[in-house]
């Protein structure tokens, strides 16, 4: 009869060993490449279980090092996007400025200060848009109050001038919770998009679904192809590159649209319109009466 001293003895020698060939196999991984895993048996012992739990966390480990890639990989291009709408207006305003410099008795004065003055003003709206942004970016959060968005959608549409018809189809008072001088900015730039895009119609609808508060801001212009409807969303980016800097913005309206909504836990996207163009649907939470 085999002793049980023994037995328990020759289990606990091989508890050792695979813990020991565990420990050998992490300190074997190469700390600069997570794709490494421990080989596991079959069994449903604690060791088992053990290199389980360890590969588990080493996928965990190496998709949030991929999401820091990624996240890194996002600021960096936003540093060079920011950096060359930044330096192409100071590029033409040094050169007007030099040429001045240069023929001053050539140099109409009052055409320079109103192109000086042109780009000095994209400048400060570059730079307004990213500070925003960086805002929107952190965890701090302005004071939330009740906004009546029928109220709001009414004010920044009355007193806007242009060629295209805008038909309004609002519930009354549908009020959410958010930052007024945001979601007064988040508004002013999706109508500000569709008035650049729409032939001649913008509708505007305002309801309530659910406990979301629904607004759809649709044009009658080309529309956005379904492969471009995340991509408009993104710093910087223009669909039109024949489109003047000018007549375009800075390339951040939409960004800062989409980063508002989704800074009062709301969200925003794109779709067709009814009128062949394109749909802006916003949704954000409705007030709760607790």
């Amino acid at each position: 009869m085999v002793p049980l001293a023994w037995i328990r003895l020759q289990v606990r020698g091989r508890a050792l060993n695979s813990i020991s060939a565990i420990r050998a196999e992490l300190a074997a991984l190469d700390v600069g490449d997570l794709s490494g895993r421990l080989p596991e048996t079959q069994g449903h012992g604690e060791i088992v279980r053990l290199a389980a739990a360890v590969n588990t966390l080493l996928g965990r480990l190496e998709q949030a090092e991929k999401r820091a890639e990624r996240a890194l990989d996002q600021q960096r291009q936003f540093a060079l996007d920011a950096s060359h709408e930044l330096r192409t207006p100071l590029a033409g305003l040094r050169l007007q400025l030099e040429d001045a410099q240069m023929n001053p008795d050539d140099t109409d004065l009052r055409n320079l200060l109103e192109h000086a003055l042109r780009d000095l003003g994209r400048v400060q709206s570059i730079i307004a848009d990213l500070l925003l942004l960086a805002r929107l970016g952190t965890a701090a959060q302005a004071t939330m109050e009740q906004v009546d968005l029928t109220a709001l959608v009414r004010e920044l549409t009355a007193h806007r001038e242009g060629e295209q018809e805008i038909q309004l189809h609002l519930d009354p008072e549908v009020t959410v919770d958010a930052v007024p001088s945001h979601v007064t900015r988040m508004l002013t730039n999706l109508l500000d998009n569709a008035h650049r895009h729409a032939a001649g119609t913008i509708r505007i609808d305002l309801r309530r679904a659910g406990d979301s508060a629904e607004l759809a801001i649709a044009d009658d212009g080309e529309g956005i192809a379904p492969t471009d409807r995340e991509r408009i969303f993104h710093r910087f980016v223009r669909l039109d590159s024949a489109r003047s800097r000018d007549c375009g913005g800075t390339g951040l309206g939409l960004a800062i649209a989409h980063d508002i909504a989704f800074a009062h836990n709301g969200s925003l996207h794109v779709e067709d319109s009814a009128s062949g163009g394109a749909c802006f649907v916003l949704r954000m939470p409705l007030v709760t009466n607790d």
